[in-house]
């Protein structure tokens, strides 16, 4: 394939996620001022290595694995402070509109996005990386538990473990959020 139709065909393919990557790379690093400079490092790194990638495999996925891998070196470059956790008591969780009985949120992300605030996004922040990670692949990335699977290198269990655990810390977050505003 010649450079020009190879260039046109990373784009074709690129351009249709560019904002889920986007999103997915501002609420996975731990200093804004690195989003930029992850997007641009995996969108480099995957066009140099556009050969490798194969029809029958999801660009989706191995962008966001890509991606991933930038994000995960430039957070531990940065270094990271650990916090910890407040313990909500499970029937405190049916009081937020947000989540239907089972506990999953409802909402779409977009308007999940509007509602964030600091105390929010700095939960989301405190989760760990492939607590993280899961989260918004699955919610941001709409990828499915096999992709992240092979996105992050983990087993298909240690996808759905991080992901209960990481819902299970947000709504924590939400409920101690919504407790204050209600004092």
């Amino acid at each position: 394939m010649a450079r020009d139709e190879q260039r046109d065909r990373f784009l074709d393919l690129l351009r249709p996620i560019e904002n889920d990557l986007e999103n997915y790379s501002r609420r996975m690093v731990f200093d804004r001022r690195d989003c930029e400079d992850a997007l641009q490092n995996a969108v480099l790194r995957a066009f140099r290595a556009f050969d490798c990638y194969h029809d029958d495999a999801s660009f989706r996925a191995w962008m966001f694995k890509i991606l991933t891998n930038e994000i995960f070196a430039i957070n531990r470059k940065r270094g990271r402070v650990a916090r910890f956790e407040v313990a909500v008591e499970p029937d405190e969780i049916e009081e937020f509109p947000g989540l239907d009985f089972a506990g999953e949120i409802t909402l779409s992300w977009e308007a999940l996005a509007d509602a964030l605030d600091e105390e929010l996004l700095a939960a989301l922040q405190r989760l760990n990386d492939a607590e993280r990670a899961v989260l918004l692949m699955r919610g941001i990335g709409d990828l499915r538990y096999r992709e992240i699977s092979e996105c992050l290198g983990i087993p298909l269990g240690s996808v759905m473990g991080n992901l209960s655990r990481a819902r299970q810390k947000m709504r924590d977050a939400v409920l101690r959020i919504r407790k204050r505003s209600c004092l």
